[in-house]
């Protein structure tokens, strides 16, 4: 018994299955085993009207998804930091916030998650739906370097996210309080091997302040005692106080402190002296460190969000560094990135820096936090 979309239709049925059959589709007596059957028309009407429904609905979802990525954001966007207010995560990401307030219809609105060196704030982002709207503004501590800094990472940064754009780059500083009474490379040594352990601040474990300290300390062969912070605003009043002897604190950040006499800075972390502090030798110059470590802050997104609405994300951000945005970042003393990102890019980037990080802390003999 075939079905045929025609309104009229001849049919014979000499077998007894076929009349069976058309009990079962009809609802109605057979048609005797000859003659002509008067047209279907109800019936094959219902069934084409059906099938055209449903294809029409199918097709109505799939208009419906693509205007959903069209009208990216349907609501608050909420970049999460996950240190407090204050540090350089934090900036970037009022920053970022600020300038996409300008091209969206929807309020920007950054949510500070401290704890556990990040890592909470990054962890709340993976929970969160995947359309663009919750977005992790982060460093390489809850990011690049959790791979090989923690045993049991809460989250895994390959699965979980979805690198989008870097924002900026920051350069740290060794800086000691007044009161330890050191102000060159020589006299920190000295001191630390006659004290024989160090008090040594960081912003959070397994944070980059962390682990630079680690990886210097192992490196002039002195013993350390951890004392983190949630984020680096909350240490700084301890390190003026001579609380703690040391800290490699974010080089914008630690620069004022320095030429108002607060602090000593010993070292930087880069390659080559900073023209900021043009008598402090790089610990890369001092045979300290084997290469330059530079931190950076950028944005990911969870997971599955929609590649066109990533799109929209970048475009924003690249405007955002072309424009004042980058001129901000770069007046509070930071490396605004490249304003011509492509999608790719920081996702290359990421996993890069990711073995890198790997690599230092395999050569550094730091085993991995708990």
């Amino acid at each position: 018994f075939p079905l045929r979309e025609d309104a009229d239709c001849k049919v014979v049925f000499t077998p007894a299955y076929h009349r069976f059959r058309f009990s079962v589709l009809t609802g109605r007596s057979p048609p005797p085993k000859t003659g002509v059957i008067r047209p279907l028309t109800d019936f094959y009407r219902g069934y084409i009207m059906l099938r055209r429904c449903v294809a029409g609905l199918l097709s109505f979802g799939i208009s419906c998804a693509a205007l959903g990525a069209d009208e990216w954001p349907t609501r608050t966007v909420t970049l999460v930091v996950g240190y407090p207010a204050g540090g350089n995560t934090d900036m970037a990401g009022r920053v970022l916030a600020n300038s996409m307030k300008q091209s969206l219809p929807v309020a920007v609105i950054v949510e500070n998650k401290p704890g556990a060196g990040g890592t909470v704030g990054a962890a709340f982002v993976t929970r969160a739906a995947a359309d663009g709207t919750v977005l992790l503004v982060a460093s390489q501590s809850e990011t690049t370097m959790l791979k090989a800094n923690r045993a049991n990472p809460p989250y895994d940064i390959e699965k979980d996210f979805i690198p989008v754009a870097k924002l900026m780059d920051q350069d740290h500083s060794l800086v000691v309080p007044k009161s330890v009474n050191v102000t060159t490379w020589s006299e920190f040594v000295s001191y630390a091997k006659t004290k024989g352990s160090l008090n040594y601040a960081s912003s959070g474990i397994g944070t980059t302040s962390h682990v630079m300290s680690q990886h210097m300390m192992a490196a002039i062969g002195v013993q350390g005692v951890h004392v983190p912070y949630q984020g680096a605003a909350a240490l700084r009043p301890d390190l003026v106080a001579g609380r703690v002897d040391f800290y490699i604190d974010v080089l914008p950040l630690a620069t004022p402190m320095v030429t108002d006499g607060k602090l000593h800075a010993i070292a930087v972390t880069q390659t080559q002296r900073d023209q900021r502090l043009p008598g402090v030798p790089s610990l890369v110059e001092l045979g300290v460190f084997p290469e330059q470590y530079a931190g950076w802050t950028g944005v990911f997104a969870p997971k599955g969000t929609p590649l066109e609405t990533r799109r929209r994300i970048l475009a924003l951000i690249n405007q955002m560094l072309e424009g004042p945005g980058g001129s901000e970042i770069k007046k509070n003393g930071y490396r605004p990135a490249s304003a011509k990102q492509g999608l790719d890019d920081f996702a290359e980037f990421a996993a890069n820096d990711q073995e890198r990080w790997i690599g230092v802390f395999q050569k550094a003999g730091i085993p991995p936090s708990p």
